[in-house]
């Protein structure tokens, strides 16, 4: 997401984001804010996804109403419309690399803003790596001159577990934003939610069938 865009995107997130609380809906009025926690960082001449360009990782924290909700950044070249601000959701296919990307690090290091921006940082160019390049922040369309950066060192931490072996636990459910407006291009965003524990399962069909129970009872 090259700097210049951050005017655009402050607007245009407003928008996007609202989908996830009601799906396909226009985004209007006043009580729907969005904020970007993220900064600005230099990449080798070449990379950036473009030559001498810089990218501004962060996570979105969008508010509506009273539901507050977290969106990351699918398309780091595409800036997000104002102008248009209807968008739809989808279910997101998810690699099994951003599946671990997500699993070992979104609720322990992202989930909570409030001690963790320079995490969400990490975690978008990981993001941006495994969805849009080669996996390597040293190679690649989105080029780092060195590992230095302590943002830049946590993502390549990241991308490690997140090109490992390690198991999937399928914990998230994986929501993708998109542009529904015609003749209008915008940036796609992803959030995901959490599946409920078969713990929680199992609770609600005891609740249910204990309800059925007394019903009949009642009866």
């Amino acid at each position: 997401m090259k700097t210049a865009m951050t005017a655009i995107l402050r607007a245009g997130v407003a928008a996007a984001v609202l989908t996830l609380a009601s799906a396909g809906a226009s985004a209007a009025g006043s009580n729907l804010t969005a904020t970007l926690h993220g900064a600005g960082m230099f990449t080798a001449s070449g990379g950036a996804f473009g030559p001498g360009n810089s990218v501004t990782p962060g996570v979105w924290e969008a508010t509506y109403d009273s539901n507050t909700f977290l969106a990351f950044c699918l398309q780091p070249t595409v800036a997000l419309n104002a102008s248009n601000n209807h968008y739809g959701s989808a279910a997101f296919a998810a690699s099994d690399s951003i599946k671990r990307l997500y699993e070992g690090y979104y609720t322990s290091s992202v989930a909570n803003l409030a001690t963790s921006y320079a995490a969400a940082q990490a975690f978008q160019l990981a993001l941006w790596e495994l969805n849009n390049d080669n996996g390597n922040l040293l190679g690649g369309a989105l080029k780092f001159k060195n590992l230095n950066n302590a943002i830049v060192l946590n993502a390549n931490t990241m991308l490690g577990t997140a090109l490992g072996s390690g198991a999937i636990h399928n914990t998230f459910n994986y929501t993708s934003l998109s542009s529904a407006g015609v003749g209008s291009v915008s940036q796609n965003l992803l959030s995901v939610s959490a599946v409920p524990e078969a713990q929680t399962w199992a609770m609600l069909v005891a609740g249910l069938g204990l309800l059925g129970f007394m019903r009949r009872r009642q009866a």
